[in-house]
């Protein structure tokens, strides 16, 4: 019998990717547990880029421990998911338009742009960016559950 569960095609991890779902990091804690945070995520080349106060816990995290994991997963059928595992990179500079980008890619151009006029002045951010070359990935196939 053919496996039904299996590894998805670089194409089919793209098509996931390019999808507008929350993806979850997980950083290392000061305390040594897993600090996991449901965050929007962008494709960014060979790289996934998400935004973060620079203050925040998981940045703040990072600094110390840069391990961190990135999950995203579907929200439907067929389910599948893709981790990211690695060092992290803080980025900091050439991002002015990462927030207003990163609003349109999940509320549209309209909502995009009053998310962004919300939140104005943003505070100070972050962007952190895991290579998206040391993945696992996940598709099922079962034609009873897909």
């Amino acid at each position: 019998m053919a496996e039904k569960s299996q590894r998805m095609t670089s194409d089919e991890q793209r098509d996931l990717l390019e999808g507008r779902h929350l993806a979850v990091i997980t950083t290392i804690g000061a305390d040594g547990y897993p600090q996991s945070t449901p965050v929007w995520y962008m494709p960014d080349g060979d790289s996934v880029g998400i935004i973060a106060d620079t203050d925040s816990v998981k940045v703040r995290n990072i600094r110390r421990n840069p391990r961190i994991s990135i999950t995203i997963a579907s929200e439907g059928r067929p389910y599948r998911y893709v981790v990211f595992k690695g060092d992290a990179e803080l980025h900091t500079s050439g991002l002015d338009d990462y927030p207003g980008r990163m609003a349109e890619r999940y509320l549209g151009k309209e909502g995009g742009a009053a998310y962004i006029e919300d939140i104005s002045p943003h505070p100070p951010f972050v962007v952190i960016k895991i290579q998206a070359a040391r993945s696992i990935n996940w598709i099922d196939r079962n034609p009873l559950t897909a």
